[in-house]
This record gives structure tokens, C-alpha cells and sequence, in this order.
């Protein structure tokens, strides 16, 4: 028998998507940070002490927009067909992450401000957790994708937090490039760039002749 969703539940949601969908708009500006509660709550058609019942601070709210690009990415993660080859898979990885790099400019600026420690810090607990149980996700979907290519003898066996270190610190620091300079846009053969760059860092003998078999791992 289907279950029925609480009409409070959906209205809850439903201006919580209002009051987001609001904010992104309005942050879709260079001048993002001056934003105020007042106007997102305008824009969104509510009242502000509905906002509040939401979030209790712009930092809540740019987490929850940061957040919701993480969950987009992890959609796309979670879309690597498992039956492909490891290396494959890692190339999929790796461009699902360099969509990031075609987020508009305020959008990007958001996230990497958002990734600050001392930002994180300010949030409250439950929030915390919940963004950290999908950056966990994240990190385990790669974490058996590459178990998987050092167990084909693939990708040079090495302890996980190393495996994960160096993939993790490419990414990272691709996508800050990126950002910086607004050349990840249309570009998908960066991404093409990027995995052959990490794998060819991790690969074994026999996982770099694999990729050479290989004319475009990541160009899907």
C-alpha cells in the first residue's frame, strides 16, 4: 500500500526548496556575500522568520547550497556502471568531479568558501554530520573503485589513505585552478587530461599499457 506524505512535510520542503532556489538566484552575483535574509525571503515569497525556521544564518544557508552541489555530484558518482573496468571507472570519477569546474563564478567562489575548516567549524553539529556522511560517500565509491584496480593489479598497491590522498589532492587542486582562471567551462578534453594524469600516477606496468589501449577515457 502506498504511504501517503505529510502535507506538513511537503509544505516544509517545499519552501525550503523555494527559500534555496531563491538564494542561488540572488547569489548569482558577484557581490553574493552582501546578500541579506530579508531579500532571499522576498524573492522566495515567505515570510523571514520562515527563513529562519530553515536555516539560522547565511552560513547555513550557503552550506545548504554546498551541500546540494555535493548531492548532484554524488547522483553523477553513483552513476558509474560498476561492471566497468576499474580504470574506466576511475576516469568517470574523476570527470564527474571536473563538471565542478563549469559551475558559474559565484557558484564556485560559494563552494570553495564553504570548504574552509574555519567555515565548517561554524556550523551547527547535525549539519555538520550530514555533509560529512556524503563526503564520505564520495570518498568510498573512490576508495573501491581503486581497491578494485589494485586488486587487477592495475593501480600500485598502497595503503587506502594514500590511494585516496593522491586522487583527492589532484582533484582538489584542478578544480581551485579551474575556478581561478575559468578554464574548466566547455572543456571537456581537460578532463580527459586530468585522468590520465592521476591514473598514469598510479597505474602499474600493466594499467599504464591498459591506458594507452584506451583513445578517451573520460569524453562521456
Amino acid at each position: 500500500m502506498e504511504q501517503r506524505q505529510n502535507p506538513a512535510r511537503l509544505n516544509f520542503e517545499a519552501r525550503e526548496t523555494a527559500i534555496l532556489a531563491a538564494a542561488r538566484t540572488l547569489f548569482a552575483d558577484e557581490t553574493w556575500e552582501l546578500v541579506t535574509i530579508d531579500q532571499i525571503a522576498v524573492k522566495a515569497g515567505i515570510g523571514k522568520g520562515t527563513v529562519y525556521k530553515h536555516v539560522t544564518s547565511k552560513d547555513e544557508l550557503y552550506a545548504r547550497l554546498a551541500i546540494a552541489i555535493d548531492k548532484d555530484l554524488l547522483e553523477k558518482v553513483e552513476a558509474i556502471a560498476e561492471r566497468d573496468p576499474p580504470l574506466v571507472q576511475l576516469a568517470a570519477y574523476i570527470a564527474a568531479f571536473w563538471t565542478l569546474a563549469a559551475l558559474p563564478a559565484p557558484e564556485s567562489h560559494l563552494a570553495d568558501y564553504c570548504g574552509r575548516a574555519s567555515f565548517r567549524r561554524r556550523l551547527p553539529v547535525t549539519m555538520r554530520a550530514e555533509w560529512g556522511a556524503l563526503e564520505q560517500e564520495l570518498r568510498d565509491r573512490l576508495l573501491r573503485i581503486l581497491r578494485q584496480g589494485v586488486s587487477e593489479e592495475l593501480i600500485e598497491p598502497k595503503s587506502d589513505d594514500l590511494l585516496l590522498f593522491g586522487v583527492q589532492a589532484a582533484l582538489a587542486g584542478a578544480l581551485r585552478l579551474a575556478w581561478r582562471s575559468g578554464a574548466g567551462a566547455g572543456r571537456p578534453e581537460r578532463a580527459d587530461e586530468l585522468a590520465r594524469f592521476i591514473i598514469s600516477g598510479l597505474a602499474t606496468k600493466q594499467g599504464r599499457k591498459a591506458l594507452k589501449k584506451t583513445p578517451s577515457l573520460a569524453a562521456d
